[in-house]
């Protein structure tokens, strides 16, 4: 008898510790209690700041529990309330049956919850392996750069873009290109996905950096809704070897120049795609020759990596990123590419991620 309730709890305590672990529970604590606060916080009503502390903190949890109510389903949120009302009562009333009734009922809610959410994550984890599909497996190699790569995005698919494109005419040529929809999640993932396809269609039809964001530009004002823009840059290589970069909005260029040791930004001018340019788009555009010589390092990123923060809210910023280039600038791109992943991963701590990232080391052979 003593035996089998030792092997019972045993099984108990193995049910609930397998796969456990204290950096999932700090997870729970500081990256998801959080986030979902901030998912049902969008639609609660605020109390006038002049209203009595106590009134504002019943007006606080009426309005989020009415927003949880209203993420629900018509028929779940009737049952629901149902459920919880015979929860209620049969406590009230002293009565176990239905008090064991009401907690039954809701943990069968929850269970359809539950249900919805892991077929949603699968099809999630269908989407996000479609996207990376989409993204070049490899780096080219006939280049004068050795490159490294890395695209991460903050939910399970992302509006960050990359892609290496070896155009038919001119021959000799390589275009990199690195991109941002604004937003995450599905909404962005799939502006990222139109991107990817007119982009390859302009660059078929365009040699300049220059032609293809004026087309490109013009392409995309028509698919962004409101709001939503796309920022981007495009680097021309050619065989001389040559580096020609014009930017939309996009991230500067880090340019480590390994003559004097040390990082410079690359800022041609140019806005965002989709944001109000009065029509000037093409004229605020600019086309800049980057020079480079053995060792050098570039890096195009995305802004999810320098505003990545910590639990403190302090960004990882452009200065970091550049320290830690010059840093480990003596060493292969992909060495380079990990101390950067591996110090912001350092940096972030069990902060959430807030948005994509992407990067692109070249580092000059």
């Amino acid at each position: 008898m003593t035996k089998s309730f030792d092997d019972a709890i045993r099984r108990f305590y193995k049910l609930y510790t397998s796969g456990l672990s204290l950096r999932e529970i700090e997870g729970l604590i500081k990256r998801d209690a959080p986030g979902i606060y901030e998912f049902y916080q969008r639609d609660v009503k605020q109390a006038g700041r002049d209203a009595h502390p106590f009134s504002r903190g019943v007006n606080f949890v009426g309005s989020l529990f009415m927003a949880f109510l209203l993420k629900l389903t018509p028929a779940r949120r009737m049952f629901y309330s149902l459920a919880l009302f015979v929860f209620i009562y049969g406590f009230l009333v002293g009565s176990w049956i239905w008090g064991v009734l009401g907690f039954l009922a809701l943990n069968l809610l929850l269970a359809f919850e539950l249900a919805d959410k892991l077929t949603a994550r699968d099809d999630l984890e269908v989407a996000r392996e479609i996207q990376m599909g989409l993204m070049p497996r490899s780096a080219p190699e006939d280049t004068p750069f050795d490159i490294a790569c890395y695209s991460e995005a903050a939910r399970e698919v992302g509006g960050d873009y990359y892609d290496f494109i070896q155009p038919v005419q001119p021959a000799d040529t390589t275009l990199i290109v690195i991109g941002d929809v604004s937003g995450k999640g599905m909404g962005a993932a799939l502006y990222m996905v139109q991107v990817k396809a007119i982009l390859r269609n302009l660059i078929s039809q365009h040699e300049r950096p220059h032609e293809i964001l004026t087309t490109l530009n013009t392409q995309l004002k028509q698919i962004l809704r409101q709001g939503s823009f796309f920022t981007v840059s495009i680097a021309s290589v050619n065989a001389k070897p040559e580096l020609t970069l014009c930017r939309a909005g996009h991230m500067p260029l880090i340019h480590y120049q390994h003559e004097c040791k040390t990082c410079r930004e690359v800022v041609p001018g140019g806005i965002g795609i989709g944001l109000p340019d009065h029509g000037r788009f093409a004229e605020l555009l600019e086309e800049t020759t980057v020079p480079f010589a053995p060792g050098d390092v570039l890096l195009f990123y995305t802004d999810g990596l320098v505003e990545t923060m910590n639990t403190s809210k302090v960004e990882f910023d452009d200065f970091r990123l550049k320290q830690l280039i010059e840093a480990n600038a003596a060493k292969p791109a992909r060495e380079i590419q990990n101390a950067i992943l591996s110090a912001l991963a350092r940096f972030r701590g069990a902060a959430p991620p807030l948005d994509d990232i992407t990067l692109i080391v070249m580092k000059v052979k």
